[in-house]
């Protein structure tokens, strides 16, 4: 008794009730087995098809506008070269060199964006909840974005994709707007404090100028090269000098003649008084010679003419004082080389003479100059430096303001470093034609889940036969 009631049992009981009803079926007879059979369908095509007839009647057909956005991958680069300066460069880089951002996924995101939406919905005429939301794919591998609207009719599906398109590109531009005047608020910050120190850079440059005894370092380094001729002209001007001075004395030697005899000389050679005196002495000094040969020295043929002679000499003498000036020089040997002397070699000696002196007054005030800017660059190196460390802090400070400026100038030529350019790759078009794709579905859905019911009904209504003798060799 107990082990009849256990639940393996019962489940055993259980289990041999169903495979005989599933082999044997009821008891029914054949034609009420039939209409039970004949009801099971109806129920089941009714549970089918209803849901199907209600939606091919209460659901409207659906027109589909279809477009299509490229993103163009390429980046852009610019480069400018400021003379003097530096140089100044913008890269563009190209939106997908970036393994966690891509751009199109930003753009899809603006694009389902409540505030595109309602733009567009408010361009098209219809509320929110009309507009709806496009479908919006990705193209794998691909820089596309394609978008699908729906709409009650071609024109309204056609509608909705040109007011999509519209408020992405004025939300897009809004974007770079925004971004463009933020990056110029820092940027001005930024160049403000460059110019400051541009300007103070210039400020200190100038008082110093204006206090400092040189304003430039050409200045300076025109003060260092003057130097350095002066000391290679002192060198080259000794060293003529001293040329020079040796050839003078050579030829002093062989004249035996000092510069300013010879010049007395010249003198006396052109003097037509001291010619006429030299004549007459010379004709009285052979009137006293041939006297002398024929008389004796108290004769008075030779005093007289030893007196004429003497007076001459004596006359010509005193001319000879007269034109040379120089109390120092000996009258006889003057008036001797006046008479017998070579006039170009007394030239080239004054000559030489002349030259040497002025050459040696050149060297004096050559040496003064020398000392004289030594003394000023000496005093001129320390300004020199300081001058040159404030020019190189204005260059220095003119080279980032400028280029920054510059850098600035071109970033501003290429608005879409953050939110790169796209492009229609194909136009909205506006549907001819409902989509029948749900319809086509409904209705195949509906035909397949018929076949599929009688074809079950069918193998309940032969099952019988065919299952007992299965058991029966089983």
């Amino acid at each position: 008794m107990a082990e009849s009631s256990s639940p393996y049992a019962l489940l055993k009981v259980f289990a041999l009730k169903v495979l005989r009803f599933v082999t044997h079926g009821s008891n029914l007879p054949s034609v009420r087995r039939f209409y039970m059979y004949l009801g099971i369908t109806i129920a089941a095509m009714m549970v089918i098809w209803i849901p199907v007839v209600f939606f091919l009647v209460g659901v409207k057909p659906s027109y589909y506008s279809n477009w299509t956005l490229i993103l163009p991958g390429g980046g852009a680069g610019q480069t400018v070269s400021l003379e003097s300066v530096g140089q100044a460069t913008a890269n563009v880089k190209s939106p997908y060199t970036s393994h966690s951002v891509d751009p199109k996924v930003n753009y899809k995101a603006i694009a389902s964006s409540p505030q595109v939406l309602n733009a567009a919905a408010k361009a098209a005429g219809l509320s929110k909840e009309e507009y709806g939301k496009p479908v919006i794919k990705l193209v794998d591998q691909t820089a596309l974005i394609e978008f699908r609207h729906s709409g009650r009719t071609g024109e309204e599906a056609y509608n909705k994709s040109e007011a999509l398109f519209s408020a992405f590109h004025l939300e897009l531009e809004r974007l770079r707007n925004d971004e463009q005047e933020r990056t110029e608020e820092s940027t001005n910050m930024m160049l403000s404090g460059f110019r400051d120190k541009l300007e103070q850079a210039q400020q200190d440059t100038l008082e110093y100028q204006a206090q400092s005894s040189i304003v430039s370092l050409e200045q300076f380094a025109e003060l260092t090269l003057g130097l350095e001729r002066a000391r290679t002209t002192l060198r080259e001007i000794i060293a003529e000098h001293d040329g020079l001075k040796t050839q003078l004395k050579t030829l002093q030697d062989t004249l035996s003649i000092q510069p300013e005899m010879a010049f007395a000389a010249i003198n006396l050679q052109s003097d037509p008084l001291y010619i006429e005196l030299t004549a007459k002495y010379a004709t009285a000094a052979a009137v006293l010679a041939e006297a002398r040969a024929q008389w004796g020295e108290k004769n008075l043929a030779v005093i007289t003419a030893r007196d004429i002679h003497d007076k001459l000499k004596q006359a010509m003498l005193s001319r000879v004082l007269d034109i040379s000036g120089h109390s120092q020089v000996d009258p006889e040997k003057l008036a001797m080389i006046g008479s017998s002397g070579d006039k170009q070699l007394f030239s080239k000696l004054i000559e030489m003479h002349s030259r040497q002196q002025g050459m040696a007054s050149q060297i004096i005030t050559l040496e003064a100059s020398i000392i004289t800017q030594q003394e000023m660059l000496e005093k001129s190196t320390i300004e020199a430096s300081r001058l040159e460390d404030l020019k190189r802090k204005l260059q220095v400070a003119t080279a980032v303001f400028t280029t920054a400026l510059a850098r600035i100038d071109l970033g501003k030529s290429d608005r879409f470093a953050t939110y790169p350019m796209v492009q229609l790759f194909s136009a909205p078009e506006k549907p001819k034609k409902p989509d029948m794709l749900p319809r086509t579905l409904a209705l195949v859905g509906a035909a397949l889940g018929t076949c599929i019911v009688i074809f079950g009904l069918i193998l309940l209504w032969i099952r019988k036969p065919y299952l007992q003798k299965i058991l029966k060799n089983v």
